[in-house]
């Protein structure tokens, strides 16, 4: 058990892990089953694993870029329960602050979008028939979906941009 307590305490050293990365890396290293689990027991008591802090801390990192839905997928993709999920992302995020994000994230798109089209996709051919309004509206919207935002917010927000 020491060795893979000394191995897991290396691996904690270098970055926040989660519960599931840091037995997924010990194992990759050939330690048994019970070792890795004394050891994870051991980080446990001392405080030096959590999987809400790596929670909170991900979701403060990554709210201003990321909507919910985004932050929750790459969260359960590293290994952390929902209930963990939902509690770190209640203490984060502020009620109506997704909207106001995926606003300010439309509005920088639209600008970066339409100076695009300014400078090279008006002069080409093969986006000669394309109207601009329309251009803009699928760029501007495919990045705010691939971001996480609710399509319905999306569509919303853009068309109150679109108007002003």
């Amino acid at each position: 058990m020491k060795d893979a307590l000394n191995a897991a305490l290396t691996y904690l050293s270098r970055r926040i892990l989660t519960r599931r990365e840091l037995i997924q890396k010990l194992e990759k290293k050939g330690f048994p089953s019970q070792d890795i689990e004394a050891a994870i027991e051991r980080l446990l008591e001392w405080g030096y694993l959590s999987d809400q802090e790596y929670a909170r801390t991900y979701c403060l990192s990554k709210q201003m870029n990321y909507s919910r839905k985004r932050i929750t997928y790459e969260l359960k993709g590293r290994g952390i329960e929902e209930g963990v999920i939902e509690q770190a992302l209640q203490e984060t995020y502020l009620p109506g602050q997704e909207a106001e994000l995926c606003r300010r994230h439309a509005q920088k798109l639209w600008t970066e979008e339409s100076r695009r089209w300014e400078t090279s996709y008006q002069h080409k051919k093969s986006y000669e028939k394309i109207p601009r309004g329309f251009m803009l509206r699928q760029r501007v919207g495919q990045k705010l979906i691939q971001k996480g935002y609710p399509q319905e917010m999306v569509f919303q927000i853009i068309e109150e941009i679109r108007e002003e």
